[in-house]
């Protein structure tokens, strides 16, 4: 038998750790031929290509124009296009209910009757607890229709009292609560008159005992599902269209090169189990068919009406592990990549995304991930590169890895700066850095921000180094805790939490300095020769210790202050109970004291030294502020 090898099947055989068998035998798709029974027809290992040129189908085993079930290489060549013919899935009139989103319901007593007549095509009524009754009066609900990612919305029904019976709708739909009242605001079902999923390429159907496995497509052709002439599934339902799915005991495989347009999703990845599906995620009983070692990479999906790459599912709950989606191009109307239910250990790194919804979404729990080095473009807006969450009863996703991500037209990056991890963080500053946490920007040339959330560092070497709504607005400045920001050149700020906005509820530390060489008092100053200020409508304690000494150590004293400062509407300081203590001094004549400069709004520090004598002051400030 003739063994053909090529470089680039060598080259790209290796999925984490695991080497695929070289093909055996060549098997070539023309257009017209029937792709199905020459897959049937090759042996386990071989490989099939198809020849440039359009190989429109119809929907064959599976739902699907290709059925894959085992050890196969399958080329693309350039120019080939494996396309869905017309009109293969057509609107159905019996709908599909989904149940398992938004508040967790405390009565689930709904159904449905009548028969959808098709008017509005397809589409989906969403029903929604709007009110929940009280009195002795009946609940009520909303209902609306609409269809895809973002479609116009028919005017919405709201306010109608739930009667216990049949209910109409619009065009023959009808709905039915058992129970009046019972039911909690925010719950929602879903009616989805649609059409039926296709596939263009599967590997598996969900429930096969056996590991299908081995299985590569490659190359320079495209597949085209044509949803403008087949009714498409309503995303609400457990089953949609995609271009490639791999479903159930399914290993050993990458997806490389191919083009993808004209679908609902790219490729989907997703285990089966045949257990109780239970509210957020959990099983009951049952058996759970698992996928693994899967690789989609230098892929490129085009697909303004639709989405990108769906990895894992809610409604498909075996485990997906050791998937690699690396170095795809993709353009969509909605999310174009979605680490979703049960996946771990997976890599979602290099991708370029041009998105009208979200980029990348990390959606209900998966674990053990790293997303990084992933660039969305064309987009003014702001969005995040990276989103992570999960809806109602939901796990959120656990111990990912997110680094270096970026929009590139609004991730404006300052002069030598980084962004090291973390989500929609931003590092404008020349020489500025964010190290992690989420929603942060270092605005200023070397600030840092070491992590939380919401934290700014305005101020030029500025640091905020964790917590949450810091803002470090002074030069040289550290906050940390929640609700701090720094007033003052070089203050350590530490906050609790603030009572309205950041700063109100807080305590610092400072230093301030000066030089005497007279007996004349001066005032101590903060880094940069600024005063320590105080703002409108604001009381303030201070505890301070001074030191000071002359240049050969004979003359040296220290002081203790403490007092209450405040400060009015038009800035006018008072002090209260201000009293000094000292602790030593070489010659009386030395002297310490606090005053108030309300004209310069800020409490002084005035150092009187000796004639004809250089002495260095260095004071520490305790502060401990309210404003209100």
């Amino acid at each position: 038998m003739l063994r053909i090898v090529s470089s680039a099947i060598l080259a790209s055989s290796v999925l984490w750790g695991q080497t695929l068998p070289v093909a055996e035998s060549i098997h070539y798709v023309r257009p017209g031929d029937n792709p199905q029974a020459v897959l049937a027809a090759a042996s386990p290992g071989g490989k099939l290509v198809f020849l440039p040129g359009m190989h429109e189908h119809p929907l064959r085993r599976h739902r699907s124009l290709l059925y894959v079930d085992k050890p196969i290489d399958i080329e693309l060549m350039e120019g080939a296009v494996l396309r869905l013919a017309d009109h293969q899935s057509k609107l159905e009139y019996e709908p599909e209910l989904t149940i398992d989103h938004g508040a967790v319901k405390k009565l689930d007593d709904f159904s449905f009757g009548g028969r959808y007549d098709g008017g509005i095509g397809p589409v989906i009524y969403t029903i929604r607890i709007d009110c929940e009754g009280a009195g002795g009066q009946p609940d009520t609900f909303s209902w609306i229709t609409g269809w895809g990612p973002g479609a116009t919305q028919g005017a919405p029904t709201a306010g109608v009292p739930i009667t216990g019976d049949w209910q109409p709708l619009s065009n023959g739909v009808q709905i039915k609560f058992e129970s009046r009242r019972g039911h909690n605001e925010g719950s929602f079902w879903a009616l989805s008159y649609d059409g039926p999923e296709s596939y263009g390429i599967r590997i598996g159907h969900g429930l096969q005992e056996d590991y299908i496995e081995d299985v590569r497509i490659f190359g320079r052709g495209a597949i085209d599902l044509n949803q403008d002439n087949n009714v498409q599934p309503s995303e609400l339902v457990k089953d949609i269209s995609a271009c490639v799915l791999i479903h159930g005991r399914v290993r050993n495989v990458s997806v490389e090169q191919i083009t993808m347009t004209n679908t609902m999703r790219s490729v989907m990845v997703y285990g089966e189990h045949t257990g109780k599906f239970l509210r957020g995620g959990d099983t009951e009983g049952g058996e759970s068919f698992d996928a693994e070692n899967i690789a989609i990479a230098g892929t490129r999906t085009i697909n303004p009406k639709g989405r990108g790459y769906l990895l894992g599912h809610p409604s498909h709950r075996g485990r997906l592990s050791k998937v690699r989606c690396n170095y795809n191009y993709m353009e969509t109307l909605a999310t174009s990549l979605e680490p979703n239910f049960n996946l771990s250990q997976y890599e979602v790194i290099g991708n370029v995304i041009k998105s009208g919804g979200r980029a990348i979404h990390c959606w209900r729990k998966s674990v053990n991930g790293i997303i990084k080095n992933n660039v969305r473009i064309d987009d003014t807006t702001g969005k995040e590169v990276v989103m992570v969450n999960s809806p109602g009863a939901w796990g959120d996703p656990e111990n990912l890895t997110i680094r270096d991500n970026r929009n590139h037209l609004s991730d404006a990056l300052g002069r030598w700066a980084s962004v090291t991890a973390g989500l929609d963080n931003r590092a404008l500053g020349a020489l500025s850095v964010v190290g992690g946490g989420r929603s942060n920007t270092a605005q200023a040339e070397l600030a840092t921000i070491v992590g939380g959330e919401g934290n700014r560092a305005d101020g030029r070497a500025a640091t905020v180094t964790g917590g949450e709504g810091n803002e470090a607005n002074a030069p040289y400045s550290r906050v940390h805790g929640a609700g701090a920001m720094s007033l003052r050149p070089a203050e350590d700020v530490l906050a609790g939490g603030a009572f309205g906005s950041p700063g109100d509820a807080q305590a610092s530390r400072l230093v301030a300095k000066g030089l005497t060489t007279d007996n004349v008092p001066r005032v101590l100053l903060l880094a940069a020769g600024a005063p320590i200020r105080l703002p409108e409508n604001t009381s303030l304690s201070y505890r301070i210790l001074v030191v000071a000494r002359d240049d050969n150590g004979r003359q040296q004293s220290a002081f203790e202050a403490l007092g209450l400062a405040r400060s009015d509407a038009t800035g006018d300081i008072e002090l209260f109970g201000n009293r000094t203590s000292v602790i030593h001094k070489s010659d009386a004549a030395i002297d310490f004291d606090v005053v108030a400069n309300s004209q310069g709004r800020a409490l002084e520090l005035q150092a009187t030294g000796l004639a004809d004598t250089g002495m260095r002051w260095v004071a520490q400030v305790d502060l401990v502020e309210v404003r209100f």
